[in-house]
């Protein structure tokens, strides 16, 4: 796969910030094969790929918002009502705090 960390990977109804490889399969562990197929990874240099590595559709950056912000929100962060657009960078930087 890639060798760069962190990642975020995500799958229809979750999200992560991955650390290494075990992380990923930590992750992918409790998934079914269709969930599988749909999780996607963000890289660190704005790339969206499939689990195989294979370069994907991009979330928009309100598609991108959206889904961190709901995380963060589930996890008690406050204050975040007014993020409405992120960029990848800015992903990493709100999921690594």
């Amino acid at each position: 796969m890639h060798s760069s960390f962190p990642k975020i990977i995500f799958s229809a109804h979750e999200i992560a910030l991955v650390e290494d490889e075990a992380d990923i399969e930590s992750f992918v562990y409790g998934l079914s094969e269709e969930q599988q197929q749909e999780a996607i990874l963000l890289l660190t240099t704005g790339l969206f790929v499939n689990l195989q590595g294979e370069s994907v559709k991009a979330l928009t950056d309100v598609e991108l918002a959206n889904r961190v912000i709901e995380y963060l929100a589930q996890e008690g962060v406050c204050c975040l009502s007014k993020v409405t657009r992120l960029t990848p960078p800015q992903a990493f930087a709100m999921l690594v705090d």
